[in-house]
């Protein structure tokens, strides 16, 4: 059975290809966006995402996680809400002198486990309004906010609990992070 855990093993090959062709259609697209309908620029473009997608694969190596099929379809719907409520919030309050802006850092304890779901967790939080992290620790972060008040808090909780589920994780009952 160890020669099937063994690297370069006939039986990873498929994984590997697969893998590759991903982060090829990935960097093709991403070619393709942002160069149109040039067609042209494939003569450049061809390689460059080739080589693209064998450095990917080279440098990253395979995440051992997987988003759920229903976690990414709520998660789309709440990214695309949280965004333009966002985005609506921050350009009312630099429009309107009526609007508070009470800036605080506010830290916030994680129950995401170390990884792939908390890095998400961090760079999806300037979705919600006027907030960004300023700093990662082990066991919280701290995040600017523009307006400090609990509403911050909750927001962030939802947050990470949408991206437990993304990620198919438990996170503790609200009962248990009280006590």
């Amino acid at each position: 059975m160890t020669a099937i855990t063994q690297p370069g093993h006939p039986l990873q090959t498929p994984a590997i290809a697969w893998r590759f062709s991903a982060r090829l259609a990935v960097m093709a697209l991403l070619w393709l966006g942002l160069n149109g309908t040039d067609w042209s620029s494939w003569i450049v473009g061809g390689p460059a995402v080739f080589a693209a997608a064998w450095i990917s694969l080279k440098l990253l190596p395979a995440l051992p996680w997987h988003w759920s099929v229903g976690g990414a379809i709520a998660f789309a719907g709440f990214f695309v809400r949280e965004s333009l409520r966002g985005g609506w919030d921050v350009s009312w309050r630099a429009l309107s002198a009526k609007l508070p802006l009470s800036p605080a850092i506010v830290c916030f304890p994680l129950h995401l486990p170390s990884g792939a779901a908390r890095l998400f967790f961090c760079g999806t939080i300037s979705l919600l309004p006027g907030t960004a992290v300023v700093a990662i620790a082990e066991a919280s972060i701290c995040v600017h906010a523009l307006n400090c008040s609990p509403q911050v808090e909750e927001d962030l909780r939802e947050l990470e609990r949408r991206v437990a589920v993304l990620f198919g994780l438990p996170l503790p009952m609200q009962d248990e992070v009280n006590s």
